[in-house]
């Protein structure tokens, strides 16, 4: 059945403000996150997961069924508590559960290690260097420019920067969590705040090169460099168990899972239901709050944190703290696609990272798509600024008693950027998400590679690290029971629904403009089917034929 759009007038007016007043009352929210992030109160009727979804989880639920003789004896193994003795014994679900085995044998490689900061979970935080982005105060890189040479044959610290083939990650928001430990089954919880420095090398992917993990330098804070035998394995460890903490906390639970309520919420109370930006918005805020509103962070009416707010490193208030900052420092438009690559220099065609490159085909893509759209309903600038009801949404959007967006336009005044603002949200909750959500099996469902925190202090020598066994390293890494629920965690939220640029109901002239956006999304997956033959590494967390709709897991 397709539905005609149209824009809020003098006679339909009270109708469509007489429905969203309803809305209002069924999308009421609150403030968590210490009173913080818009949250919904209750959850309504419409937005629990519908029978398609439930079966898709239940389909892909049963891809575990050959796995039940491991899961079961992995049960048996907690229940008599027979120690962790190998690597292995965290491969819960065996390898076929995994879509490529090779990482799981090269978990602790400089290879997959540089491979994860541009393909992995928190590829977002990857910052280049330059002259007007230089390296923070606080990394003391002597000892890197000492031995530079044994690190990066024929090369020089001088100029690999000159060259533009350094980049960093700065993990300085963790800080938090590292001054306020957690606990889990009475075990203490570590976690670092890292710099590692990376260089680019002529096949552009990244090798590492300096890990430094707590942010003041001192004397029991040495300087990792890869020829530093187990040393420099275990620094990468603690890296991996901070970029993990940055993903779920920062990265992706506050900067799309919960900025994508705020759009739901929004949404939902501004935006009548024929009204053409809600028909084309609401296929990619579908099922996000029924996700949201599960007990993975927040404390329950007992008291009790959820999976993630437990097993994640540092303690609950700490956490919440964490979650807060990380919504009040994201801007909106400073984090659209050009604008945030180009911000963290990395929109380079040397540098393999396909969010930048991919990404923009797609970002440029909706946004013709979201403008062409547009334009079949807003004749020009002043039609958009006399819709009442899309200008009371960005009020709500950034209002302190609102959703409190920083960075969301005020006031729409032209048609460009309300397509931009459409063309983002669109973006945040496809193709953005998908690069964030999706790898999350593969480099974490193997907890060794990844895990939600550490159960020993970080090393603060190189001698004494340098003497660590591998079985000194599994001591470090989660018990059965939290590395098995991480596990179950990712596996069961790898599933898809519904792929981009899938709408249904739309009026034939929105569907002839739908039409030409998929077929643009249809070619450039071909596209990127064929460069994959010839790729660096495997990823197809970009192609349009694998990005689900929404934020719907």
């Amino acid at each position: 059945m397709r539905t005609l759009a149209e824009l809020p007038n003098d006679s339909n007016r009270l109708k469509r403000q007489a429905f969203l007043n309803k809305m209002r009352q069924l999308y009421a929210y609150q403030y968590s996150y210490n009173q913080t992030i818009a949250t919904i109160v209750k959850l309504p009727q419409e937005e629990k997961a519908d029978c398609a979804y439930q079966f898709g989880a239940l389909k892909h639920l049963s891809g575990l069924i050959p796995s039940l003789p491991r899961i079961i004896a992995t049960q048996f193994k907690q229940w008599f508590k027979i120690p962790i003795r190998s690597y292995q014994d965290y491969l819960f679900f065996g390898r076929s559960s995994f879509v490529d085995t090779r990482f799981l044998d090269n978990f602790y490689s400089d290879t997959y290690f540089g491979l994860q900061r541009v393909i992995g979970i928190n590829h977002v935080l990857l910052q280049g260097i330059s002259k007007t982005e230089d390296l923070p105060d606080n990394f003391d890189l002597n000892r890197l420019k000492e031995n530079f040479s044994k690190i990066v044959s024929h090369a020089d610290y001088e100029t690999a920067f000159r060259e533009q083939r350094l980049f960093y990650l700065n993990y300085q928001m963790l800080q938090g969590l590292v001054e306020h430990q957690g606990e889990y089954a009475g075990r203490i919880q570590y976690v670092t705040a890292p710099l590692v420095l990376f260089y680019r090398q002529d096949n552009g992917t990244l090798q590492p090169i300096a890990i430094q993990l707590n942010q003041l330098p001192c004397a029991n804070n040495p300087l990792f460099l890869p020829f530093d035998g187990q040393a420099w394995t275990v620094a990468k460890l603690y890296v991996q168990i901070a970029d993990v903490n940055y993903q779920e906390l920062v990265s992706h639970a506050t900067r799309i899972h919960y900025l994508v309520e705020e759009f739901v919420i929004a949404t939902h109370r501004e935006l009548y239901k024929t009204h053409p930006v809600f028909l084309l918005l609401e296929p990619h805020l579908r099922y996000t709050l029924s996700v949201n509103v599960h007990h993975l962070f927040l404390k329950d009416k007992k008291g009790v944190p959820g999976d993630f707010g437990a097993q994640l490193a540092g303690n609950y208030d700490a956490m919440v703290a964490l979650m807060a900052e990380a919504f009040k420092t994201y801007h909106f438009k400073e984090n659209a696609l050009p604008n945030n690559i180009a911000k963290r220099q990395v929109n380079m065609p040397e540098l393999f990272y396909p969010y930048a490159k991919e990404g923009l085909q797609i970002w440029d893509l909706t946004q013709q798509f979201v403008r062409e759209y547009l334009e079949l309903y807003y004749v020009d600038n002043k039609a958009v600024q006399e819709d009442s009801e899309i200008q009371s949404w960005a009020k709500l959007m950034t209002s302190e008693n609102g959703m409190r967006v920083q960075g969301f336009p005020e006031r729409f005044e032209t048609l460009e950027e309300l397509a931009q603002t459409i063309g983002q949200i669109i973006f945040i909750t496809t193709a953005h998400h998908s690069t964030v959500h999706y790898p999350q099996y593969l480099f974490s469902g193997f907890t060794p590679s990844m895990p939600f925190a550490a159960y020993q202090p970080a090393p603060t020598s190189l001698s004494d690290a340098q003497h660590l066994t591998e079985q000194d390293l599994i001591n470090i890494l989660p018990l059965r029971q939290p590395a098995m629920k991480q596990a179950l965690t990712f596996y069961l939220t790898d599933f898809k629904l519904e792929r981009l640029g899938e709408y249904r109901g739309f009026e034939m002239k929105a569907e002839k403009v739908m039409k030409k956006y998929q077929s643009a999304l249809l070619k450039l997956a071909e596209e990127m089917r064929q460069a994959e033959l010839t790729r660096v590494y495997p990823y197809s967390h970009l192609n349009p034929q694998q990005i689900p709709n929404s934020v719907m897991v």
